[in-house]
């Protein structure tokens, strides 16, 4: 199927959020640092996620589409998402006083532990992007009698970098003075999209440099403070081979390592790939897609979730299919246009308003037995 840019379209912000298919409730949970913003999704007696969104977008803007995709609504019957914000990034949050203590990415790990003993949650599965994912981690590495698995998209084991670090310095310089530069909305971009995705989706980015030049500059500068003063996971390989009985610092639970193809976080998450323990871990790489899995390729995504829960033996019952359920509806929407074009251009207008064709009938048509 080939890619369709709709470029003249003009796009607004409020028209990243579709319409919710899952009940949703929003509410602020006090922890030992301050109060966070928690957003629910799916049934409270269900199985719980619990997520957490990568710098410069709240869990509603990270989250909620995705667990709303149409292939994930037969998963979301069984489970509950529960996602959380980090300290003053939530919509329309008030500017945090100067001097701030801003919680260290430990910490922000330990607000998480509060948000999972507010709702008496267990056997959680930790979902978490970018940042989220380096927080999710130390979550789960803390507290692995609470995780029953893991699932990560661009996730960075190690210390920040010197490039990364000069750039987000560069970033809160401005952040810190309550600026929102040309500078810092090319940098998100390219955290989240890679160069690959900028120069070829016109559309998604536009959107997203007016959902990036809405955030409250002072607040995400604390944020980003935090997150490139950030520790080494510390997390280390097992190895069967030399020392079979000597078991390293790492996941007790199952974990699904993702990234796509053009991530410009390739080397950290392939990084932390190789730190994992290989016998209780998934590495996944989309094609043709940058660093916002997520958004751009959400019925892949789905299905990875969709196996990875089978394998924690969730959702047995749900059949793996050979396409996507919007791959599917998709390819039979073109199929039946076309059909329809066809008999139109023999002349069967009237035809047309009455006729209903389903899918095994537009086999036989489409596909006729000589």
């Amino acid at each position: 199927m080939n890619d369709i840019e709709l470029t003249s379209v003009d796009v607004d912000v409020k028209m990243v959020r579709t319409e919710p298919r899952l009940p949703e409730e929003s509410l602020y949970v006090n922890t030992r640092y301050g109060k966070v913003l928690v957003t629910i999704q799916g049934d409270k007696t269900k199985t719980p996620f619990v997520t957490f969104p990568d710098i410069g977008l709240t869990s509603n803007l990270q989250f909620h589409n995705f667990f709303d995709f149409v292939d994930n609504e037969p998963i979301m019957r069984h489970f509950c998402a529960y996602h959380i914000n980090a300290i003053g990034q939530e919509p329309d949050s008030a500017t945090l006083p100067a001097n701030y203590p801003y919680p260290t990415c430990d910490q922000l790990a330990e607000t998480v532990l509060d948000v999972v003993n507010h709702f008496k949650l267990r056997g959680i599965i930790c979902f978490g992007v970018g940042l989220g994912a380096n927080i999710l981690s130390r979550f789960a590495l803390l507290h692995p009698d609470l995780v029953n698995g893991c699932v990560f998209v661009n996730c960075c084991s190690t210390k920040c970098g010197w490039i990364e670090w000069g750039y987000q310095k560069w970033n809160n310089w401005y952040l810190g003075s309550g600026q929102y530069t040309e500078f810092t909305n090319n940098y998100l971009l390219w955290h989240h999209f890679g160069y690959q995705t900028w120069e070829k989706n016109h559309d998604l980015i536009e959107t997203y440099s007016r959902i990036f030049s809405s955030v409250n500059p002072v607040n995400l500068s604390y944020l980003i403070s935090t997150y490139i003063n950030r520790s080494d996971l510390g997390i280390q390989r097992n190895d069967y081979e030399n020392a079979p009985n000597v078991q390293q610092f790492n996941f007790k639970c199952a974990v699904l390592n993702v990234m796509g193809d053009h991530s410009p976080h390739e080397d950290d998450v392939v990084e932390t790939n190789g730190r994992l323990d290989p016998a209780k871990s998934s590495f996944v790489k989309f094609a043709d897609c940058g660093g916002m899995v997520l958004e751009e390729q959400p019925a892949k995504m789905a299905e990875s979730l969709r196996h990875f829960l089978q394998g924690l033996g969730y959702v047995p019952h749900l059949s793996i299919t050979r396409h996507s359920i919007a791959n599917r509806n998709s390819e039979q929407a073109i199929r039946q246009k076309n059909l329809l074009q066809q008999i139109s251009n023999a002349g069967d207008s009237e035809i047309i308003k009455s006729i209903s064709l389903n899918e095994d009938q537009l086999d036989q048509v489409s596909n006729p037995v000589v």
